[in-house]
């Protein structure tokens, strides 16, 4: 039943069923048939939303929005171009970084890529660049933002295991930051390569100028992230900072929008919260239904016995991983394939925090690729690009995303330096 499991949700997804009612559905199917109590679905319905932790989400949903309606954003791009404009590709650069510094407020790449590409695509058409490249870059910044903390897939993956959530965070710090020093080797190369414009080189004055009108919005992600790794809040806390801040900055301070602009950005911001909770919720059922028909010990079993390598097998379910992100939301696969992975990674000695970050990668790396990629889908609608061509553009910086996935992979230290300093 378990294959069946598998393959009533790929069809469900496939035929455009959205992705909650695919897992929800797929998990009534199963529970009739197995005849299990169907009691269970509201109550794991309910217990998939019911988490403090989870909290988090809905207040760094509406933090990102707040931010960028109050104009905090595009002062954070101003800052990136006074310091970075004067490098070979510098609006993609820039791209880059100002995607980093959201990414470390809002955890969203669909938000990242929103907000920041939404500036610095049409930027980079007018200033030359190829409409499909300047989709490619954008989108592929914005998966720094699940894996930069603060980030709402490992949130959900966290809460999901009763994890520290700050642990988890400064474990993905190093890989986040690696991902996005590599995009940024990647676009200089190909600057040079293709000889694309530079934006400009700023004066003292200009630089001055442009660290002052940013300050504020500089200053928010080092007090969420300083608050949440010294341990003066906590990350759902931070959430809530993060709100409250982007509020009194956006509209006292920078007055990029007013009360009256509230309704729309609170209504933005619990639309986009709503989705991810019932794909939570949803996902729980499923990952009941998965314990209960033994498909974890069928997976780890028939993995097993395909090789006693722990090299073959985590290169295996990175695999696996990646497939996944193709097809179905990064939130949903964490929950559904918790249950089934982390008991294998765990009997081969690896860490869950370290796994933690492995699957957020993953998972990541797959909102770029077809048949999905909801981020460079959307990058490419953005920049009016044919998205076969803006796949061929963001290939290079996926294959250093791979790169960094396998150091994460094999190389402990690399997510377990951090989180032991606080040991």
């Amino acid at each position: 039943m378990g294959g069946i499991l598998i393959i009533l949700i790929l069809v469900f997804s496939a035929i455009g069923i959205p992705i909650a009612f695919s897992l929800g559905v797929s998990s009534l199917i199963t529970i009739m048939h197995e005849g299990l109590p169907l009691i269970v679905i509201p109550q794991k319905l309910f217990n998939g939303m019911d988490s403090f932790p989870l909290l988090a989400i809905p207040f760094f949903m509406l933090s990102g929005d707040l931010m960028n309606g109050g104009g905090l954003n595009k002062r954070i791009i101003r800052v990136a171009n006074a310091f970075l404009g004067n490098l070979p590709g510098s609006l993609p650069i820039i791209t880059i970084v100002a995607s980093a510094f959201f990414a470390a407020i809002s955890g969203s790449a669909v938000a990242t890529v929103a907000a920041i590409g939404g500036i610095t695509i049409p930027a980079m058409i007018k200033q030359g660049y190829p409409d499909h490249y300047a989709a490619g870059i954008a989108s592929s910044a914005s998966i720094v933002g699940p894996i930069i903390p603060p980030s709402i897939a490992l949130i959900v993956y966290g809460a999901s295991l009763q994890l520290s959530i700050s642990e988890l965070f400064l474990a993905s710090a190093l890989p986040g930051v690696l991902i996005s020093a590599s995009f940024i080797l990647v676009a200089v190369y190909q600057a040079k390569k293709h000889n694309y414009p530079k934006e400009g080189k700023a004066d003292w004055k200009e630089k001055k100028e442009a660290i002052i009108d940013g300050f504020w919005a500089l200053m928010m992600p080092a007090i969420i992230l300083g608050g949440i790794f010294s341990g003066l809040f906590t990350p759902t806390e931070a959430a809530v900072v993060s709100v409250v801040y982007a509020f009194v900055i956006g509209l006292f301070v920078y007055k990029g929008f007013t009360l009256k602009d509230l309704p729309k950005i609170l209504s933005e911001a619990a639309v986009s919260t709503a989705t991810i909770m019932l794909i939570l919720a949803t996902s729980k059922i499923l990952a009941w239904v998965i314990t209960v028909i033994n498909l974890p010990v069928m997976v780890a079993n028939a993995m097993l016995s395909l090789t006693d390598s722990s090299f073959l097998i985590l290169m295996l379910i990175n695999i696996i991983l990646l497939i996944v992100g193709c097809l179905m939301e990064c939130n949903a696969a964490i929950i559904i394939l918790i249950p089934i992975l982390v008991p294998i990674v765990t009997q081969l000695g690896m860490s869950p925090i370290t796994f933690g970050v492995v699957m957020t990668v993953n998972l990541c790396l797959g909102l770029l690729t077809p048949p999905v990629g909801v981020c460079l889908l959307l990058g490419s609608q953005m920049a009016g690009s044919k998205f076969e061509k803006a796949v061929i553009s963001m290939l290079p910086f996926f294959a250093v995303g791979i790169a960094t996935l396998l150091l994460t992979t094999y190389w402990p230290p690399l997510t377990m330096w951090l989180p032991g300093l606080l040991k």
